[in-house]
């Protein structure tokens, strides 16, 4: 590809250019803090006043978990003496470990079960018969020992010798080597993990909480009128069974949660519809500390406001992206915020781990079974109701009781993200949410919730939607200015100024791509090999997102050398110090890069001084060996002119 270089112009008498001061502003604006401050100091001058104390970088788990996209990525990334936690709880942490042996590879939940079937330990070099031999089945053993020692399903390889104590081996003394020789690595299951699994495969348990059957309701429901009855003696309307509504099915709980989130995204595109109603206040401050949103920065407050009147809040680039993934992964995006929000709280370890095992609870639960909330600890029926606000539960009475019901999406939420089935099958999108849309379809009036995609090999995309907020996604990245509407369809095109649109919004042509294949018509899927998206327009897109990196930028200092020889001289010091962009050899032109500029500079400085002693040097050198020639010269033809008897 080509590359633009944009030349700074050069200062006066080849100055060096002032990056350090660039550098100094961007350490004013970073986390880690810092002054504008030099970094070194001579001997001489004094040291300045120490900066005030910067909050700690971000570990690698906290970027792990920052970047996580489902809960056990999130898991992986926690400390070991908190897995551990989760796994010693005396009521839900078998269901834990349950958990982590479903998310652990096939021959790393073999080692589990007969680890835990043969005492939790076993040496490695017997657990080593229980693969095939071979590079490749070693490889994949050493990969699910590693995978099982990083979610602590075992402790690290250990050296135990015969008598079964722990130690490291040596070979000092006479008996050095037969301890060598006794010492043995061995595959052992924590302590926790250990019980944990124990109590899994000897509970009949299917739940950590008892459900409530429909025959309970309607007992729980008979005794709640029959209670408002004797108390209000049918006044008031009391006793009316209108006043305790039917369980609500499991398409009524999906409605629900798409319901929930349809406001959230209305909320991001800034429609707001008369039939959907605005999301809870605790959602939209999540909307603006996860970054989907910001304040207007083209506000003007008028002269006259109130004084709680606040900027307008508007998407950012990272709330597009939010928009096009799927509702697992945007619901785990909140469930992380929420989990960050905890970090201030005094008691946040406990909370966290109530929060976790709660939605590892969830994920063994049945969509449209109700359970009780009197069940649950004074943590967790917090947890219930913050859930709630996300679409993750649902909660109502049933009789007189107080009781929940698990969505789809949280119990799919441990199953894992919209990426992992796209790796697994390369379709994106789930089983149930292709069922969803072939029942919305099928309906005699259509949904609005729903959205099926065909997209044609001439750039023409067909949408069967009624939905307002539909229409503003595929607007992302599709030509909205010539678009048709029919009352069940519309019909879209894809051209280069609307994939370059997006580009510029931040979304990303995997996204578009993901988001198309995530929503394809069901009858695209049931036709066999055929593709969700036609090769011709997948590659396009792909192409016109490369056509992006095709020039790059670079900022660069014009340094004109005096000659060859300097040039070649400085060419090699800029290449080995990696601020070489461009050189023009026969115009002697070199183009560092703006950064590096500095000492590249520094260096010719150096190099053109000592070019100049040497010269110097040299010269000096010839002058002397000239003056010592004419004096003997001289000497000669002073002692003939003697002899002849003239000085001349």
């Amino acid at each position: 590809g080509s590359v633009f270089l944009l030349v700074c112009p050069p200062p006066p008498q080849i100055a060096p250019p002032p990056p350090l001061k660039m550098s100094s502003k961007r350490k004013k604006s970073s986390h880690t803090g810092g002054g504008g401050s030099k970094s070194a100091h001579s001997p001489g001058q004094s040291q300045p006043p120490a900066p005030p104390p910067s909050p700690a970088p971000p570990t690698s788990s906290d970027l792990a978990a920052a970047s996580s996209h489902d809960l056990f990525g999130y898991l992986e990334s926690l400390p070991r003496s908190q897995l551990l936690r989760l796994y010693s709880s005396p009521d839900r942490g078998h269901f834990a470990c349950r958990a982590i042996l479903q998310r652990l590879p096939e021959l790393a939940r073999q080692y589990a079960v007969r680890l835990t079937v043969c005492g939790g330990e076993f040496p490695a070099d017997v657990a080593e018969l229980w693969t095939t031999t071979g590079r490749a089945a070693k490889r994949e053993a050493r990969r699910a020992v590693e995978r099982m020692e990083k979610l602590c399903v075992i402790e690290p390889l250990l050296t135990r010798n015969e008598d079964g104590l722990d130690e490291d081996v040596t070979t000092d003394g006479e008996h050095g080597e037969e301890k060598k020789e006794e010492a043995k690595k061995s595959l052992r299951l924590t302590a926790e993990y250990k019980a944990g699994m124990e109590q899994s495969l000897t509970s009949l348990q299917s739940a950590p909480w008892p459900s409530i059957t429909p025959e309970q309701a309607e007992q729980l429901k008979a005794d709640a009128i029959a209670k408002d009855r004797a108390e209000g003696g049918g006044k008031g309307g009391k006793g009316k069974p209108d006043k305790y509504p039917p369980p609500p099915t499991a398409d009524e709980l999906e409605m629900y949660t798409q319901r929930r989130w349809d406001s959230v995204l209305h909320f991001l595109v800034g429609s707001s519809p008369a039939d959907v109603e605005d999301p809870p206040a605790a959602v939209v401050h999540f909307l603006e500390k996860t970054g989907l949103m910001q304040e207007d920065p083209d506000w003007n407050p008028p002269k006259y406001r109130r004084g709680d009147e606040q900027a307008p809040l508007v998407i950012t680039s990272k709330g597009y992206e939010f928009m096009l993934q799927d509702v697992h992964v945007q619901v785990w995006q909140f469930v992380l915020q929420y989990f960050r929000s905890l970090e201030s709280h005094r008691k946040c370890e406990e909370i966290r781990t109530e929060a976790l095992l709660f939605l590892i609870g969830l994920s063994f639960c049945r969509v449209g079974r109700a359970y009780p909330a009197g069940a649950l600890s004074k943590d967790a029926r917090i947890l219930m109701r913050d859930f709630s606000q996300f679409g993750l539960l649902y909660v109502c009475k049933v009789g007189g009781m107080t009781a929940f019901y698990p969505t789809r999406v949280a119990v799919n939420l441990v199953v894992g993200s919209l990426a992992e089935a796209a790796d697994k099958s390369g379709q994106q999108s789930s089983a149930s949410a292709s069922r969803a849309l072939e029942a919305a379809l099928s309906a005699p009036v259509p949904s609005r919730s729903h959205l099926a995609v065909i997209v044609q090999t001439n750039f023409q995309l067909v949408a069967y939607t009624s939905s307002e907020l539909h229409v503003s996604m595929l607007g992302l990245f599709c030509d909205v200015s010539g678009f048709v509407r029919m009352p069940n369809v519309v019909f879209f095109r894809i051209t280069r100024d609307s994939i370059k649109g997006a580009f510029k919004l931040g979304i990303e042509a995997g996204q578009m791509l993901r988001f198309l294949r995530m929503h394809a018509h069901p009858r695209l899927r049931a036709g066999g090999d055929q593709p969700l998206i036609p090769n011709n327009v997948e590659d396009q897109i792909l192409l016109w997102d490369r056509e992006r990196t095709r020039v790059s930028m670079d900022e660069v200092y014009l340094l004109q050398c005096r000659g060859a020889e300097e040039y070649a001289a400085a060419g090699q010091y800029a290449d080995d110090a990696g601020s070489y962009s461009w050189g023009d050899e026969d115009k002697c032109k070199l183009y560092v890069k703006y950064g590096g500029a500095e000492r590249v500079v520094a260096f010719v400085r150096r190099w053109r001084a000592r070019k100049a002693q040497r010269a110097a040097h040299a010269g000096a050198s010839v002058v002397g060996g000239t003056e010592r020639a004419g004096g003997r010269g001289g000497g000669k033809r002073a002692a003939k002119a003697k002899r002849q008897g003239s000085y001349a």
